[in-house]
């Protein structure tokens, strides 16, 4: 029976993923921090909850402790999203988004990459279709998913001689009970900016919370991402790269063809309201 471990494993992708691959046989190493979901995750068959916080250097170091011998694939899902205008970052914030979704990510793929090579496993990291396209707003989140990106290339070529396959999962705005919390999220940044940068950047704060707002609408459905990840892990030829869908393929190739001037034009405006 095949193994893997998954971090952020407690709600939205992560859990997702944990139930499906319960359900497909898998013996699924799930990794959370709340207690409640931790008791969850144990109730469900084939499913071993691991207490971690992923930005805690010893918890990660006694990690392997937790897991069996050899492991099939590590699924790297633990993130946040820091908001605001880059002027009015505050840069513990900005440590706290790279430590959870840059240097967490690696420390967890390094604490368990003997029992991947033991194994000849995968590695899979969830980036976002934000670790190719950076939007006003979202400089912090988008610039930590550049960074996973590159980590994991350079880590697929680097382990090349292990036949070790590292993918790269490109969702969109995803239907999670975590997208519910993005519009209360917003606001309490909004709140928490200092009073000029809050002025400053008033038609850009409401026109980023309206895009917000069609972007839930737009979501979908978490079973695509659920998807790649089962084909990431055990497809014999596994994709590097995992757009989900047909807008994040078009963006993409939309923003590589056109002027970085007429890109910046766009997006700026998308996120700019006329009004306040």
């Amino acid at each position: 029976m095949p193994s893997v471990l998954v971090t952020g494993a407690g709600r939205g992708i992560g859990l997702a993923i944990t139930e499906h691959l319960s359900r497909r046989g898998w013996e699924v190493y799930a990794a959370a921090r709340s207690e409640d979901s931790l008791r969850e995750l144990d109730a469900m068959p084939h499913v071993h909850a691991v207490p971690l916080d992923v930005t805690d250097r010893a918890a990660i170091a006694a990690l392997p402790d937790h897991l069996p011998a050899t492991l099939d694939g590590v699924v790297n899902n633990a993130g946040i999203l820091v908001g605001g205008p880059v002027e009015g970052l505050n840069l513990d914030d900005l440590s706290r988004q790279f430590d959870v979704n840059v240097t967490a990510q690696i420390a967890v793929t390094q604490a368990v990459l003997p029992k991947i090579r033991a194994a000849r496993g995968r590695v899979l990291f969830i980036s976002s279709v934000s670790g190719l396209i950076t939007t006003p707003g979202t400089g912090a989140y988008c610039a930590s998913k550049y960074a996973v990106e590159s980590l994991a290339d350079a880590l697929r070529m680097e382990l090349r001689p292990w036949k070790i396959h590292v993918s790269l999962i490109e969702p969109g705005p995803i239907r999670t009970d975590m997208w519910g919390d993005m519009l209360t999220e917003h606001d309490r940044m909004v709140d928490g900016l200092d009073p000029r940068h809050r002025e400053l950047y008033g038609p850009h704060l409401a026109g980023s919370r309206k895009m917000l707002g069609r972007m839930q609408k737009l979501a979908a459905d978490p079973k695509k991402v659920v998807t790649a990840v089962d084909h990431a892990l055990t497809s014999k030829r596994p994709k590097r790269r995992y757009l989900l869908d047909t807008v994040s393929r078009v963006q993409k190739l939309v923003v590589g063809l056109t002027p970085t001037a007429v890109n910046d034009a766009v997006l700026a405006a998308a996120t700019t309201s006329r009004s306040t």
